[in-house]
């Protein structure tokens, strides 16, 4: 048993640290492109304006004049707390032996992604430069195209030519952006479909899994994140309270959660497919 541990102990590094240099290669590869000037004349909303939020007069004397966004900005904390926390659960299942290395991967992928979008959501709320909104926009490609990935996983197991060919046609579709105008919402909203499809797609070959409530509070995370975004700049007609704490925050609380929630149903998932396999050997 002490053995089986130390077994664990050393490869959990292995795992962790290889999805880490994935996602780190990655989005040095997208930071190259954008920052060469390929997106100049994409699309981005930049500046106040396209905010609701504003300081309050009290704390425009105690707060520094570059940050005119407090909740804007440290919201995008949480993407590297929940990212953090759920790649913490999940090497401790891969110790437990509760999820295999390949399960692991999908999970650590998923939430070190969550902890390079938060960054990089703060550049561009501070910088408001161009190609950090680029970045940010980009990168939330590849979150909904993992989701869908994912329920292919469990379904047909792990393939690393598919997870690389189908990221790839995910990263490759934000040049819509340099095409249509409206490039980037049409992109967003197939990504999207297919993260629900996925999660469909794993659930209905385990039926058995108990993660109606997970998978309903993911929709209404990602809704929210959709529609209270949309409504930033039209809620301060409704309450002087949407000023300082505006829609684009509260739409990030929603995308959080959601990113919460969509790790709670993989689980969930892994989980009971795994006692379905064990049962069915006994």
């Amino acid at each position: 048993m002490l053995v089986k541990s130390t077994e664990a102990s050393t490869m959990l590094p292995a795992v962790m640290v290889k999805g880490f240099f994935v996602i780190l290669t990655g989005t040095s590869i997208l930071c190259c492109l954008v920052f060469s000037g390929y997106f100049q004349d994409a699309t981005v909303e930049l500046g106040p304006d396209h905010y609701a939020e504003r300081l309050h007069p009290v704390l425009v004397k105690v707060l520094p004049a570059w940050l005119d966004m407090p909740l804007n900005t440290a919201v995008n904390i949480g993407y590297v707390i929940v990212g953090a926390a759920w790649c913490a659960c999940t090497s401790v299942a891969l110790m437990r032996g509760q999820l295999k290395d390949d399960d692991a991967k999908m999970f650590y992928v998923f939430n070190i992604l969550s902890c390079f979008y938060g960054p990089i959501q703060m550049l561009r709320i501070l910088t408001q430069v161009h190609g950090f909104g680029v970045l940010d926009q980009w990168i939330t490609f590849p979150f909904f195209m993992w989701t869908f990935l994912w329920g292919l996983h469990i379904c047909f197991g792990w393939s690393t030519l598919r997870n690389v060919l189908m990221t790839s046609v995910s990263i490759s579709s934000y040049a819509s952006v340099l095409i249509h105008p409206l490039g980037f919402e049409i992109c967003l909203g197939i990504h999207i479909a297919l993260a629900v499809s996925g999660a469909l797609i794993a659930w209905n070959a385990n039926k058995q899994a108990k993660c109606l409530k997970h998978f309903l509070l993911a929709i209404l995370s990602c809704l929210g994140f959709v529609l209270i975004k949309l409504m930033d700049l039209h809620l301060p007609q409704y309450s002087r309270l949407f000023v300082y704490v505006s829609g684009h925050f509260l739409s990030k609380i929603c995308d959080i959660f959601q990113i919460h929630f969509v790790n709670h149903f993989f689980l969930e998932i892994t989980l009971s497919q795994y006692a379905k396999v064990q049962k069915k050997s006994e």
